[in-house]
């Protein structure tokens, strides 16, 4: 019974609702109705039409965010690459200078040690390589173990490309050099057949400069400290 009642209500008041909306019609303002249903049926309109276009342009919003995130990506790794060569590069010595570089150097380092090298044979190469040569010489000298381990760190702290690829130790059998070894060490460089940041980088000779400032500047406050 109370759902029939229900029922029935709810029919009154459709044919209430629609009795009102003939009255209106019939008194002229019929307008009320016509201008919420045009506006209704734009926007629904627009909106099947538009959908595909919306969907486009966020397709293509979203491919133009892509590309700008890969571009600074690669700007990114452009910087980084660009900092790694201007900071490697100058530690590299000229290939114009192959024939005495590697020699200079060792007997610098061999003085600033104290120690008497002794150069065994002559500077190796190896030009196979397509960007570079390999240089090589082996050298001797008598240095006790905490002396020779001291005398690595240096070689390895140089801010030059100078290293010592291998090395062997045996004991003096002298009893008068007690302690001491027969030190056998090959140093090695590259030079690089083209040096190429110059070229690539117009600021080139502008971060030199500023590298070159840097370090003067870090090895003052450094003596500085020393005192």
């Amino acid at each position: 019974m109370s759902a029939n009642l229900k029922t029935n209500k709810f029919v009154e008041n459709l044919k209430k609702g629609f009795q009102d909306i003939q009255t209106v019609a019939q008194e002229g303002n019929f307008k009320l109705f016509l201008k919420q249903f045009i506006a209704i049926l734009v926007v629904f309109l627009a909106f099947k039409f538009l959908s595909g276009k919306f969907a486009e342009k966020i397709a293509n919003y979203e491919g133009q965010m892509e590309a700008i995130r890969v571009q600074q990506t690669s700007e990114l790794e452009y910087q980084s690459n660009k900092k790694k060569l201007l900071s490697l590069e100058p530690r590299f010595p000229d290939i114009s200078a192959k024939n005495e570089w590697l020699l200079s150097q060792i007997l610098g380092i061999f003085k600033a040690a104290e120690i008497t090298p002794q150069m065994e044979g002559s500077q190796a190469e190896d030009s196979s390589n397509a960007s570079y040569v390999a240089a090589s010489l082996r050298v001797n000298a008598d240095m006790e173990f905490d002396q020779f381990a001291e005398f690595l760190a240096n070689v390895e702290n140089k801010e030059e490309y100078v290293k010592v690829s291998e090395f062997s130790l045996a004991k003096e059998t002298d009893p008068e050099k007690l302690g001491h070894n027969k030190i056998s060490m090959r140093f090695n460089t590259i030079f690089p057949k083209e040096k190429i940041a110059k070229s690539l980088f117009k600021d080139y000779d502008k971060i030199m400069e500023e590298q070159k400032a840097a370090k003067q500047a870090q090895k003052e406050a450094t003596a500085k400290e020393g005192k």
